[in-house]
C-alpha cells in the first residue's frame, strides 16, 4: 500500500447476519454491474468523439458543394458552423466523460469496502501522472486539442465575412461555449422541478 489516503482500502464490511449479508451481496453485485456499465459508457466516448469530429470535418472540408440552392456565402457559413460545432461537441464530450468517471468513483468506494482484503490493489504506477483519472485525462487532452483545432480551422479556412472582424467570430464561439456550459448546468435542474 502506498499510504496515501485516497489509495487506502476502506474498512472491510463484516457481517454475521446471513440475511444482511445476502442483501449486501445483492447490493454489491448491482453496484459492480453499474460500475462496469459506466466503464463501458466512458470508454465509448473517445471513439464517438473521433467519429463525430471526423465526420464533421469531412463534410466541412472535403464535400465540394452543398447544393445549388446555397449561395457561396451561406455555404462558407455552413462550413464555419460545422467546424465550430465540432469544437463545442468535443468540449461537451470531455465534460460528459469526466462526469461519468466522477460517478464511477462513488461505486468504486462501495465495491472496495465490500471486497475488503480481497481488493486487488494496483501497483505503483509506471509514470507519476498515472493516478486516478489518468486515462480519462489523456483522452480529454486529445478531445480538447481536437476542439481547439476545429475552432482554428473554422477561422483560418472558413471565416465567411472578410469585412467583419474575426473578433466577432471569437465572441460567437466563446458565447456558444458559455451557453453550452450554462445549459448543461441549468437544464437538468429546470427539467426536474
Amino acid at each position: 500500500m502506498s499510504g496515501k489516503a485516497k489509495d487506502a482500502v476502506p474498512e472491510p464490511w463484516v457481517c454475521d447476519d446471513t440475511h444482511r449479508f445476502a442483501v449486501a451481496k445483492a447490493a454489491f453485485e448491482q453496484n459492480f454491474a453499474q460500475f462496469r456499465h459506466l466503464n463501458e459508457q466512458m470508454n465509448r466516448i473517445p471513439p464517438f468523439a473521433v467519429t463525430l469530429t471526423a465526420g464533421l470535418w469531412y463534410v466541412a472540408v472535403v464535400v465540394n458543394n452543398y447544393g445549388d440552392g446555397l449561395s457561396p456565402l451561406m455555404e462558407q457559413l455552413a462550413r464555419f458552423a460545422l467546424m465550430v460545432f465540432a469544437g463545442i461537441s468535443n468540449f461537451a464530450l470531455v465534460s460528459i466523460a469526466v462526469r461519468v468517471r466522477d460517478v464511477m468513483s462513488g461505486y468504486l468506494q462501495s465495491i472496495k469496502r465490500f471486497e475488503g482484503e480481497w481488493w486487488v490493489e494496483r501497483s505503483r504506477p509506471s509514470f507519476f501522472w498515472f493516478e486516478e483519472y489518468s486515462m480519462i485525462s489523456m483522452y480529454s487532452i486529445l478531445m480538447v486539442a481536437a476542439a481547439v483545432l476545429s475552432w482554428i480551422g473554422a477561422f483560418v479556412l472558413f471565416w465567411p465575412w472578410a469585412e467583419l472582424s474575426i473578433w466577432w467570430g471569437i465572441a460567437f464561439v466563446t458565447g456558444s461555449l458559455t451557453a453550452t456550459i450554462l445549459l448543461s448546468y441549468w437544464m437538468p435542474r429546470w427539467l426536474t422541478r
